[in-house]
């Protein structure tokens, strides 16, 4: 029997799902108070050894979440984690894929954040900002918008998120080049080159979109150079990590008109201090980190926990297993 911990909102959502292999678990109930008792036995208890983890939202963002990664990062017996998140970068959960042996990863999270880009995009291309600032002002004038029919977007890091999105902007009748490192043509996208073409196809876009993940490589491509490329009138958007963006460069690049708008999920420090100019710079559409934060994204990330929970108890083959080299420093 293997000694499972889930968050206790969690397992009520999951439980019925779980009918047919209960009997090859011990669940570990974890509390939003931070106590933990045994599901089936309701019996609290201060030895918390998991060997099958669901790191889920409601773990991460709780008020208990410190005293969950202590715990996990405490097991001796940690085996199996079940990440909700689809990078690796993070601090907390890049400790924990060094303290367990297998490491898996969620992806469903895609869907929501293809949604954020969409609602960025159009707010944008619709002449959002000006439609706001006239409704405040009571004028009554048409604005000339444009349509995301016919426009053409770079996506650069064409994964789950760069894939989902492009599926929704080519249903629209938009142009998806997507760049990435592996060749093949991929859905959603009208073509896929590798990423070394970037500069040369910064200058065609009306919409470009980071989705790639912070390595050495990637740490503050967008700069002076990359923001000179872009067209006056585009739209820059970033779904990947704040460290991708030199934000000094991106200020002064919307300062100087080129591109005409940027539009944040990300930032270099955060939670964002409050005495940085991206919080109030009339070109920036800023949210918290929260394009992922939906009900939907909870649910498709229960789904991924119960069937790789499956998996693992039927020894089958884990989905989104990580290599443990992207754990090696």
């Amino acid at each position: 029997m293997k000694t499972c911990l889930v968050h206790e909102k969690t397992f009520a959502r999951i439980q019925p799902r779980l009918k047919d292999v209960e009997h090859k678990l011990d669940v570990l109930i974890m509390t939003d108070e931070g106590r933990f008792y045994h599901a089936g036995s309701r019996v609290v208890t201060d030895k918390v050894e998991p060997e099958i983890v669901f790191g889920s939202l409601d773990c991460f963002y709780g008020p208990a979440a410190g005293t969950f990664i202590k715990a996990v990062l405490a097991s001796d017996r940690l085996d199996w984690f079940q990440s909700p998140a689809a990078g690796v970068d993070n601090a907390v959960l890049k400790a924990i894929g060094e303290a367990s042996k297998h490491y898996t990863t969620n992806h469903t999270q895609a869907e929501s954040m293809a949604e954020w880009a969409l609602w960025a995009a159009l707010d944008f291309l619709r002449e959002g900002p000006l439609h706001r600032a006239q409704q405040q002002a009571a004028e009554w004038k048409r604005v000339q918008a444009r349509e995301i029919a016919g426009s053409r977007w770079l996506i650069v890091g064409y994964g789950s998120i760069g894939e989902a999105v492009g599926k929704r902007v080519t249903a629209l009748g938009g142009h998806v080049t997507g760049l990435r490192r592996s060749p093949g043509p991929a859905p959603g996208a009208e073509e896929i080159l590798p990423i070394a073409v970037l500069p040369d196809e910064l200058p065609g876009a009306d919409v470009v979109l980071l989705c790639v993940p912070h390595t050495a490589e990637t740490e503050g491509m967008a700069g002076t150079a990359f923001f000179s490329k872009m067209k006056p009138d585009a739209l820059f958007m970033n779904l990947g990590r704040g460290a991708l963006v030199n934000e000094d460069a991106l200020i002064d690049a919307l300062d100087k008109g080129c591109p005409a708008y940027a539009a944040l999920d990300v930032t270099g420090v955060e939670p964002l201090p409050a005495e940085s100019p991206l919080w109030h710079h009339p070109k920036i559409m800023l949210t918290p980190h929260d394009s992922s934060q939906t009900n939907g994204t909870i649910l498709r990330a229960d789904g991924t926990f119960v069937d790789n929970l499956h998996r693992y108890l039927n020894g089958e083959p884990l989905r989104n297993l990580v290599d443990r080299k992207a754990f090696e420093d």
